[in-house]
């Protein structure tokens, strides 16, 4: 080889050792910077966050303490009853007590004043409880001077609450946000660097470059999309406190109607009594007090049922599906059997069902989930899809390929927003907040189709024109342990 090869080979080599260095020194460093914003993700973000969602269950836990208070002074009428009722708060009492102490355990320096003001503020509650439960029975159970004499000692501990899960919110928001900046900034250096690379290396030896560079690129990408899907799931737990304040409302708006109604019917009932001790009663008397304890009691009756429901649906979204029958069944039967059954609350819409099935389909999975979950997306579609007294029509059809099922479940409706259809399956979200509305129908579809029927489930919408559920289903569930934890 002459001199002027060997110094061309040796430039060639001088450049290509060049781009290897920048490839790997661009690599190296966005990698770190990379692992090092997930590692402060982990040991920074990751645990405000679990503060918050710590703070926001003992509020919560805290609501249902204050609920089954007001469930003794409403439904308490002796010692054996309200004895009862005490002892369901004592048990809310000792589970708030409980979380509390874990978050001071595992309180940030900052946090642990308030914790153990709002401790502090629990125990002296608990008093306030236990002696107005002293002068409730004295009062010959008579919920009206009781209530008002404690109303509104819970906010404080509440307000206490709340400061401590948004603090821990906030810090988690910014370690988030510089965490996201540090990995974009890595990125951007790791691709500056693999491009002045990829430029040298088309000089000479562009395929070891190309091989050096793909590999701690994937990484790369790879790595920064679990950081994306980290930074949204941290916008999920922030989101936790709302979702907390509008199940207080939900709960506490039928209660207090309860009780104001209740309030009115003892009062009547006192007044006429003292007419019938006074002296005979008029039938036009009789029939203004009768009048109001039905009007009373059709109120009551509504305003308990109001909050059964909600409770039965929260229940069904944190039970665990584990415990659900498994059997093989034909498809096509138990759908009809299913619309059969369903045609009592169908009625009231004069909502027509077209089942489109294959008789030969049959299943080995779990047949409850499944037709809780229909049932969900029949009675969301008689109650979302068309207006009131206004008949509409539904069609369910289904197809199997190979092994899998293809469900669409379609109405000619009047469609969903486009603002609205990446929330639907959002735990509490409705557009029907003011009509009773809990917004727990589709989120539970959604669980019991992805995670105990091992499916998926999509949705398809324009407005005036109609909604359609897209369920892909395999036709052999596959065990529930193999199935992915749900989120």
């Amino acid at each position: 080889m002459s001199h002027e090869a060997r110094r061309i080979f040796r430039n060639l080599l001088l450049i290509a050792a060049l781009a290897f260095g920048l490839i790997a020194g661009a690599t190296v460093y966005g990698a770190h910077g990379l692992l090092q914003a997930l590692e402060r993700f982990n040991l920074e973000a990751l645990p405000d966050h679990e503060r918050a969602e710590r703070a926001l269950e003992v509020a919560i836990e805290f609501k249902w303490q204050v609920q089954e208070w007001k469930n003794l002074l409403l439904r308490s009428s002796d010692s054996s009853s309200s004895a009862e009722h005490w002892l369901t708060v004592q048990s809310h009492e000792q589970a708030v007590q409980a979380g509390l102490q874990a978050m001071f355990d595992a309180a940030a320096e900052e946090d642990r004043p308030d914790i153990f003001a709002a401790i502090q503020a629990h125990h002296a509650l608990g008093q306030v409880y236990a002696q107005a439960k002293v002068r409730f029975e004295a009062d010959g159970f008579r919920p009206q001077r009781v209530d008002a004499s404690i109303r509104g000692a819970d906010r404080h501990l509440l307000a206490a609450l709340d400061v401590i899960a948004d603090r821990a919110v906030q810090r988690a928001k910014r370690t988030d946000a510089e965490a996201k900046a540090s990995a974009k900034q890595a990125l951007l250096l790791a691709m500056l660097g693999l491009g002045l690379g990829i430029l040298a290396g088309m000089v000479s030896f562009f395929v070891m470059i190309r091989r050096a560079v793909l590999r701690p690129t994937e990484q790369v990408f790879t790595q920064l999309a679990a950081t994306s899907e980290a930074l949204l799931q941290s916008e999920r737990l922030a989101s936790l406190g709302r979702l907390a304040a509008g199940m207080a409302h939900e709960i506490k708006t039928p209660v207090a109607s309860s009780l104001s109604c209740a309030t009115d019917l003892q009062r009547a009932s006192q007044a006429l009594s003292q007419q019938m001790a006074a002296g005979p009663v008029t039938n036009e008397v009789m029939q203004d007090y009768l009048q109001q304890a039905a009007s009373s009691s059709e109120l009551l009756a509504s305003n308990a049922k109001a909050v059964e429901q909600l409770m039965r649906s929260l229940e069904q979204v944190a039970v665990d599906q584990t415990g659900e029958a498994r059997r093989k069944f034909r498809l096509r039967t138990y759908l009809l059997e299913l619309i059969q059954s369903l045609q009592s609350e169908l009625k009231r819409s004069a909502m027509q069902i077209e089942v489109r099935c294959p008789d030969g389909i049959e299943m080995d999975s779990y047949p409850g989930a499944l037709a809780q979950a229909l049932t969900q997306l029949l009675l969301n579609a008689q109650r979302h899809a068309f207006e009131e007294g206004t008949p509409g029509s539904v069609a369910i059809e289904v197809s199997q390929v190979g092994e899998q099922l293809e469900m669409s479940i379609t109405d000619k409706g009047r469609g969903i927003a486009p603002e609205h259809l990446d929330k639907v399956f959002d735990p509490f979200f409705t557009t029907l907040r003011h009509a009773g509305g809990s917004g727990l129908g589709l989120n539970r579809v959604h669980q019991l189709l992805t995670h105990t029927l091992g499916g998926q489930v999509q949705v398809r919408s324009q407005l005036g024109q109609g909604t359609q559920f897209l369920i892909t289903l395999p036709r052999v569930a596959p065990p529930l342990h193999e199935r992915p934890p749900k989120l």
